[in-house]
C-alpha cells in the first residue's frame, strides 16, 4: 500500500514538473543563452517579406518662396501641380516595382525581392523665405568653388534655424526636402531670358543619413534648382530639340528617380554596398548615372532601409498605421538590444523560446505579443509604447508562459 502511495506522488511530481515552465530563475537578462540583434547584425535579418504590407514614410516638399509667394512651384499652377504629383507617384511605383538587375555584379543571392515595401506620403508645404529661398546664402558657399559641404544637411547649414521652426510647428514629423536655387540665375533666366547663369548652378541633391543615436533628430534633403530647371526645360530645351512642351514636362518628370535615390540615402542606403564599390551595379537605384534606370534595389539593401526605419531617428517619419500586417514569429531564443526600437507587427513567441526586449520599444496601436506554452518575454530595463505614446498591454500569455522584469 505504501509502495502504491509512493509511485502515486512520484507519477504527480513527474507530471507538475513536465507542465510547468522549463526556463530556470534567471538573476539576469545576461544569464540566457539568446541571439542578438543589434546594430551589428545583418541587414537580411530585417529583410520584409513578401507578402507583407509597405510601410508609409511621410515626406514634406518644402518649396521656399519670395516675399510676393513666387519665384518657385507655389501651388497655384493646376499643370505644375499634376506634374509634381506625377513625380510623386512614379518614385513610389520605382521602388514597389523592382527589376531583377540579374547581374552577379550587384548580387550574389537568388532571394531577389520585387517591391521594397516602402511607399512615400509626399506634401507640398509652401513657405516665404527670400533668405533660405536662395542659396548662396550659405555662408562661403560659391558655385565656382562647388565647396557643396556648405550646403549639405547638417546641425549647422544655413537652414537649420528654419528646419527647427518647422518641426516645431508641424503635427508630424517628416523627412524635410528643401527646394532652393541660385536667385541670380533663375532672375537671368525669367528676366533676360539667358541660360548663362543656369547654366553655372549647382544640381547636385544632398541628403542627410539616419541617426543611430539621437532619435528625435530631424533628416533633411537639399534639392536646389528644380523650379529653375522647370523653366529652362520649356524656354530652352523643347526650343533647341524642336519638341513639345509636353515632351519637355516627360523629361522634367524623370526627376523620380533622382528623388528615389536621395530618398534612398534618407534610409541609409550609400552608393556602393557590401556587394559592390560605387557605380558598378548600372540599374542600382543607387548608381549616379543619369543613365541608369534605378529600378533595383538589392534585397540586404532593402533590409537596411527597414532597419532604419526600425532603429534609428527615422522611426518619427513612418506614419502611425504603418503595419507589415502579418505576425513575426520568434523561433529561436532572441535578445533585441536596441536603445530605441519599433515594430511593425503582431509578435509571436513560439513555444519554449525566449524574447528579450531592451529599451524603449514601440508597438503599433492594436498590436499584440502572444506568448506561447513555455515562452519567457524579459523586459531588460524595457519600456513597451504604442505608436500614440500608449502603454502597451496587449500581452496575452499562453500555458505557463512568463513575463519577467529586470
Amino acid at each position: 500500500m505504501l509502495l502504491k502511495k509512493n509511485i502515486s506522488l512520484l507519477i504527480i511530481v513527474i507530471i507538475i514538473s513536465s507542465c510547468a515552465s522549463k526556463h530556470p530563475n534567471y538573476k539576469s537578462a545576461s544569464e540566457i543563452d539568446a541571439v542578438v540583434i543589434d546594430a551589428k547584425t545583418s541587414n537580411k535579418k530585417f529583410m520584409p517579406l513578401e507578402h507583407y504590407n509597405p510601410l508609409f514614410v511621410r515626406v514634406n516638399f518644402i518649396f521656399l518662396l519670395d516675399e510676393n509667394g513666387e519665384g518657385n512651384f507655389n501651388g497655384k499652377d493646376k499643370e505644375d501641380n499634376e506634374s509634381l504629383d506625377r513625380v510623386f507617384t512614379k518614385a513610389n511605383k520605382l521602388i514597389d516595382n523592382l527589376k531583377d538587375a540579374k547581374d552577379s555584379t550587384c548580387y550574389t543571392g537568388f532571394d531577389f525581392l520585387s517591391s521594397s515595401k516602402i511607399q512615400f506620403q509626399f506634401k507640398k508645404m509652401y513657405i516665404k523665405d527670400t533668405f533660405a529661398r536662395n542659396y548662396l546664402n550659405a555662408k562661403g558657399y560659391s558655385e565656382r568653388r562647388r565647396n557643396i559641404g556648405l550646403l549639405t544637411p547638417s546641425k549647422n547649414w544655413y537652414l537649420k534655424d528654419l528646419d527647427h521652426n518647422i518641426n516645431d510647428t508641424i503635427q508630424k514629423k517628416g523627412i524635410n526636402v528643401y527646394n532652393t536655387m541660385n536667385v541670380p540665375a533663375y532672375e537671368d533666366l525669367v528676366e533676360n531670358h539667358s541660360e548663362k547663369g543656369y547654366n553655372t548652378t549647382q544640381g547636385v541633391a544632398i541628403s542627410q543619413f539616419p541617426s543611430y543615436s539621437n532619435y528625435t533628430r530631424s533628416s533633411q534633403l537639399h534639392y536646389p534648382n528644380w523650379y529653375t530647371k522647370r523653366l529652362w526645360i520649356e524656354q530652352f530645351y523643347c526650343v533647341k530639340n524642336k519638341t513639345s512642351w509636353k515632351n519637355g514636362q516627360r523629361a522634367f518628370e524623370l526627376a523620380y528617380r533622382g528623388l528615389s535615390h536621395e530618398l534612398g540615402h534618407s534610409l541609409g542606403l550609400y552608393h556602393s554596398n557590401e556587394y559592390h564599390r560605387t557605380n558598378k551595379c548600372f540599374k542600382a537605384l543607387m548608381s549616379q548615372s543619369g543613365r541608369s534606370p534605378r529600378n533595383y534595389i538589392q534585397p540586404t539593401e532593402i533590409g537596411k532601409m527597414h532597419k532604419a526605419m526600425m532603429t534609428s531617428n527615422v522611426i518619427q517619419f513612418v506614419t502611425d498605421d504603418s503595419n507589415y500586417g502579418v505576425p513575426k514569429t520568434i523561433y529561436e531564443n532572441e535578445n533585441w538590444n536596441f536603445k530605441k526600437l519599433r515594430f511593425y507587427q503582431d509578435i509571436i513567441v513560439n513555444e519554449g523560446q525566449v524574447l528579450i526586449l531592451n529599451g524603449t520599444v514601440i508597438f503599433p496601436e492594436n498590436a499584440s505579443i502572444t506568448l506561447e506554452k513555455n515562452a519567457l518575454l524579459v523586459l531588460n530595463n524595457a519600456t513597451l509604447k504604442t505608436v500614440k505614446n500608449n502603454n502597451f498591454i496587449n500581452i496575452i500569455k499562453k500555458k505557463h508562459a512568463k513575463i519577467i522584469k529586470y
